[in-house]
């Protein structure tokens, strides 16, 4: 059996590698999807950690640990499996990168799909999604729309069905992309459990002409989340050039009453003037992984394998280990960013970090233990949106210069476990800081770009949405 895994993992890594080397996203897929022989002996050694035989599960345990790669569907068949053990070591594989090999492919592989032309490749990106492999939304709608054609209405309508929302994503965006024979996919999804997926179904709706897409979007302007608002105006104002004073940041009563405005003209007749393009706006947090952010303790980045910050639910956690922090990988300039939180216990401390930089004589990689030079806004039952002064940041408030912290300047009520917003308008170097849309400070940065950072202190926070809506040219 040794020699026989062996050879299994040595071909799958071959062909992997072979597939990368070349950049082709077709190797790379035919790479994640082996022949029922392979499958087959990758299901027997996963039977094999159920072994009475201590020696026989280890063994198991150390082959499946050496794979290169191991199909998807071998992992999900073990996580289902009826023998406590089996789901228990299956869980450790997975804990220790027996997922994160294939996740690796299938994301490179989509995004060349997304880069060029990739058509005819729908059932085999099909195939791997419902082997259990989930990918960002927004990528696999791109991936859709890339490389949908005509043909494929059927695949797109089990997409349709599938049980994860990327999936869901994909078929509508792949369905907006074929045209009208697509339409039924798209009605089937705007009401679709998932609101990314029914935003999707909306916009390729309205796209292609149909009120009901339109009129799906208005549904949003008053979600609770910023970025779908900000999605659903964006796209408003292009499909009908009305605007009707409606503000995604406004406060909620500002919000609904103008969002009234907009569901009272759609019920009457209209032109449709454009389509919905591209949105500006950024989901810092995916909801789903820590992509696009680094965990650091010390001035290091913290091992993957080590406590760090998790996501469970949709709902980012904070593990209250620090003093750390987690900083975006790239810098940002002139943006609002919009971040829910809530405290799960009276001792919670943290804090948003703005315009990041690197401390002076040190690398930008080796930041000290507070990260470099940042404006910290405050979050602390009681004094959430108090401004703080961290290293050599440089800062005025009221025309003076900030020593080290500058109290809110309005009392705002935050009960424990209920979710708050923080809103944070940065323009030009100017920070003003909203809480639950109460403006309670303000100040004047010298530098204008820089990373943003949620620091970490030694007790836990929770996090649900991080959207950053740009305001620059």
């Amino acid at each position: 059996m040794r020699r026989v895994i062996h050879l299994i993992s040595w071909g799958l890594g071959v062909s992997v590698l072979a597939a990368q080397n070349n950049e082709s996203p077709e190797a790379l897929l035919d790479a994640l999807l082996p022949d029922a022989e392979k499958i087959e002996e990758f299901d027997h050694l996963v039977d094999k950690l159920g072994a009475d035989d201590f020696k026989v599960r280890k063994e198991a345990m150390d082959l499946l640990l050496e794979a290169s790669l191991i199909p998807e569907r071998v992992l999900q068949r073990g996580l289902k499996s009826e023998e406590p053990e089996i789901r228990a070591r299956v869980r450790e594989i997975i804990k220790r990168g027996g997922r994160a090999k294939s996740e690796a492919v299938f994301r490179r592989a989509l995004e060349l799909l997304a880069a060029g032309n990739g058509k005819g490749l729908l059932k085999k990106v099909a195939a791997i999604l419902e082997g259990g492999l989930t990918v960002d939304g927004g990528l696999a709608a791109r991936v859709g729309s890339g490389i949908s054609l005509p043909g494929d209405v059927e695949l797109l309508e089990r997409l349709a069905g599938a049980d994860t929302a990327s999936a869901r994503r994909m078929a509508a965006a792949g369905a907006e992309a074929i045209g009208e024979v697509g339409m039924g996919v798209l009605r089937r999804l705007l009401d679709d459990a998932d609101e990314a997926v029914r935003m999707q179904a909306a916009v390729g709706l309205a796209n292609l002409g149909e009120v009901a897409g339109v009129r799906g979007l208005a549904e949003f302007l008053n979600s609770e989340s910023t970025e779908a608002r900000t999605r659903a105006w964006e796209g408003l104002q292009a499909l009908t050039g009305r605007s009707f004073g409606y503000s995604p940041i406004d406060q909620p009563e500002s919000r609904k009453a103008a969002a009234q405005k907009w569901l009272e003209f759609l019920k009457g007749e209209f032109e449709l003037k454009g389509k919905v393009g591209e949105s500006r706006v950024i989901a810092l947090f995916n909801g789903r992984d820590l992509m696009g952010w680094t965990h650091y303790r010390g001035g290091n980045p913290v091992d993957p394998n080590q406590k760090t910050w998790t996501v469970e639910d949709g709902i980012l956690h904070c593990p209250g280990e620090g003093p750390g922090d987690l900083r975006t990988n790239v810098n940002f300039e002139d943006y609002v960013l919009v971040v829910s939180y809530r405290f799960p216990g009276p001792r919670a401390d943290g804090g948003i970090g703005l315009i990041m930089t690197p401390r002076k004589g040190q690398p930008a990689g080796g930041f000290a233990r507070d990260g470099g030079d940042y404006l910290e806004v405050q979050l602390l039952p009681g004094r959430s949106g108090d401004l703080y002064k961290i290293g050599g940041f440089r800062a005025k408030v009221d025309g003076k210069d900030l020593r080290f912290a500058h109290r809110r300047k309005e009392e705002v009520k935050e009960p424990l476990k209920e979710w708050h917003e923080m809103r944070l308008e940065v323009r030009d170097g100017l920070v003003k800081v909203y809480l639950n849309g109460i403006l309670v400070n303000e100040a004047a940065a010298q530098e204008k770009s820089g990373r943003i950072v949620l620091r970490e202190e030694r007790s836990k926070l929770e996090f649900r949405q991080i959207t950053l809506l740009p305001v620059g040219g």
